[in-house]
């Protein structure tokens, strides 16, 4: 079978200009690519900028530079769609895949599902990797709103959700939707903890206090700035707990977490490291106590499922996107509304309750990328089986 995978972008340390877009969305698309292409011909097309034809690892990257002039310029992008939905039908007709996996569906793959996957009838099915929802408690993300929207009113296409939460929150939108489009696929790494025994957190200036690690890019929809109201008004929490910040600042983030930090005087119970590679993330998951994920809108996070390979309990909202496939509550402490006071009550539960590592441990092993590769595998297969 042929894959032909698109993405904007993904993650890959040896690819530029993809080296810094370290972001859980952009690992998992990459290692999922590289897993199919473990068993079947995997075939990736990069949207976000032009590249020659390479294999990396078991992927082979789609050459889009045929024109190198070709630049992704926001002011004159319709140029570089145009061109890169042509290249796009160019592949088709070089590779002639069986199948087509869109990771996003923004403007770039919504021309080419319209004027190439259409025209040609190619099988395709799409990922939702992020859902927006109608309303929302948090502003930046108007863009990726309105593009959950689009992708909800393709008329009979498959859309693959990275948690059943996900799946859950579409249909609480879209009451008359045909569940049956909604297929659920849950993420997947094959992130190998290593416990590290160091000196970071004396290095840091921890002392005793416990260490709630807070992962992910900093901003409106992951919801940081909720941390800082909650430790500000709790001198108990001070006291016992430290927060470790690490991820990039969002481009539409309202807030700079390093001022709001010092503006709060909570300088002594927690740090902005900044973003971290993979074995660096290491270092802190190896010293910290718990994973808290504030965040009002999530797929199946990446950092959870790190946290539990190394037997960190998360906090989170109970109606996260990823609490259903994380409910656990040898494994979760949830939050029962986005209040502080509720997120305050989670985070002395979790403080006064006594963990099982190894149980979280053996509980994160259902969320492998082998799993995860072979879950899509068949569903094309299904999906191919049926036309």
């Amino acid at each position: 079978m042929k894959v032909l995978s698109y993405a904007w972008y993904i993650y890959d340390s040896s690819l530029e200009p993809f080296n810094k877009n370290y972001t859980g969305g952009g690992l998992v698309v990459r290692n999922l690519c590289n897993y199919i292409g473990k068993y079947h011909e995997s075939y990736l097309f990069l949207g976000q900028a032009i590249e020659p034809e390479i294999m990396v690892e078991n992927i082979k990257i789609v050459k889009t530079d045929y024109d190198i002039t070709q630049t992704n310029v926001k002011g004159d992008n319709k140029k570089y769609i145009a061109y890169m939905t042509d290249i796009f039908a160019k592949a088709i007709k070089k590779i002639q895949p069986d199948i087509i996996n869109f990771h996003d569906y923004g403007d770039l793959a919504a021309s080419i599902v319209k004027q190439v996957c259409s025209k040609l009838k190619i099988p395709y099915v799409i990922t939702c990797h992020l859902y927006e929802a109608k309303n929302v408690e948090y502003s930046g993300y108007e863009d990726a709103r309105e593009v959950s929207r689009k992708l909800l009113e393709l008329p009979n296409i498959k859309i693959i959700t990275v948690s059943n939460g996900m799946k859950r929150k579409i249909l609480e939108d879209y009451r008359d939707y045909d569940e049956k489009r909604l297929v659920p696929i849950l993420n997947g790494t094959d992130f190998k903890a290593d416990c590290r025994d160091n000196t970071l957190k004396k290095e840091l200036g921890i002392g005793n206090r416990k260490i709630l690690l807070c992962a992910g890019s900093i901003g409106n929809r992951k919801n940081q700035i909720q941390l800082l109201r909650v430790f500000a008004q709790d001198a108990s929490l001070r006291e016992k707990v430290c927060v470790i910040f690490c991820g990039k600042i969002a481009v539409c983030s309202t807030y700079n977490i390093i001022d709001e930090i010092e503006k709060a005087d909570l300088t002594d119970c927690m740090l902005y490291v900044g973003a971290l590679q993979n074995e660096k993330m290491k270092d802190f998951y190896s010293i910290s106590d718990a994973l808290i994920m504030p965040s009002y809108a999530e797929g199946l996070s990446i950092s959870a499922l790190e946290a539990i390979a190394y037997g960190l309990p998360v906090i989170m909202y109970a109606d996260s996107e990823c609490a259903d496939d994380l409910n656990d509550q040898k494994v979760t402490c949830f939050a029962d509304s986005h209040s502080d006071a509720s997120m305050g009550k989670a985070i002395h539960e979790w403080y006064e309750k006594s963990w099982d590592r190894e149980y979280i441990k053996n509980f994160s092993k259902r969320f492998t990328m082998e799993e995860m590769a072979k879950n899509y595998l068949k569903f094309y297969e299904k999906t191919l089986s049926e036309m």
